[in-house]
């Protein structure tokens, strides 16, 4: 995880879990005591490529602080899940391995999410998926083709179609089938399904692993059908690499609250 900080304090509660068939681990981060009238707002965080639920803490502690309660997973192959042998993320350079920890972890993104809608205070109306890298593509891909989810949060992520020129140390080109998938699953085309419920992206402009190309295409195919709701549709811009700040984690939270905080919902 590309955090340049260190949390100044703890979460208030932090849980271990399992869910689903498969038991995925995940921590459930949220404040001491919470209301049992499915009240409060919640996002479900993935992490990116190589990194483990625990790597994006701060931005789950700044929520919880906000009033959210959080979901952490471990995505497919990683963690906890790292597998005792055979293929890996550490073993497997090539678009087409990338793809499937994609597909996979978008796919258990539905019982995370389930489960997280399922916690006593949880309002399932005001559920949001976000995450850094992987995970912002893979909650791009899950938020604009369920339409129970509340809101975006992309932190360095892209529509699919955009990474498959990418050829990071070397990897290998995606097969037609990698490719055919990837278009299928184009955050940019379904972007109606989540419109015009709020959609962060935020993008270092130099970064070099994900391109900004891909967050500036989903912003401009967004931006017709925000019109009504301009500020449900934010870009964020920064003078950075592939990585997260203290101050993007702060931006992102910030400017969530004001449309998923009870305070902003009761008026």
């Amino acid at each position: 995880m590309a955090t340049d900080f260190i949390p100044h304090s703890a979460p208030p509660a932090i849980e271990r879990v399992e869910i689903g068939p498969d038991a995925i681990p995940a921590l459930v981060v949220q404040p001491q005591s919470t209301p049992s009238d499915h009240s409060l707002p919640a996002v479900l965080i993935q992490h990116g490529y190589g990194a483990e639920k625990a790597d994006l803490l701060p931005l789950a502690s700044e929520l919880v602080a906000h009033g959210f309660i959080t979901l952490l997973p471990d995505a497919w192959g990683h963690g906890e899940r790292f597998p005792a042998s055979g293929p890996n993320w550490m073993t497997q350079i090539s678009a087409d391995y990338f793809m499937e920890v994609v597909r996979h972890t978008v796919n258990d993104m539905r019982l995370a999410f389930d489960y997280l809608c399922g916690l006593s205070g949880v309002s399932p109306l005001h559920t949001l998926v976000g995450g850094f890298s992987m995970g912002a593509i893979a909650a791009l891909v899950y938020g604009t083709e369920d339409e129970r989810v509340a809101g975006i949060i992309s932190a360095s992520g892209s529509p699919l179609p955009d990474l498959l020129p990418v050829r990071l140390f070397g990897s290998a080109a995606p097969s037609p089938a990698t490719t055919e998938w990837a278009h299928e699953h184009d955050a940019a085309t379904h972007i109606a399904m989540l419109a015009p419920k709020p959609l962060l992206i935020q993008h270092g402009q130099e970064d070099d692993m994900v391109p900004v190309s891909g967050a500036l295409r989903l912003f401009e195919a967004a931006k017709p059908l925000y019109e009504r709701r301009p500020d449900h549709l934010k870009l964020m811009l920064y003078h950075h690499t592939h990585l997260v700040t203290e101050q993007q984690i702060r931006d992102a939270v910030n400017w969530v609250a004001e449309f998923f905080t009870p305070e902003e919902k009761s008026a």
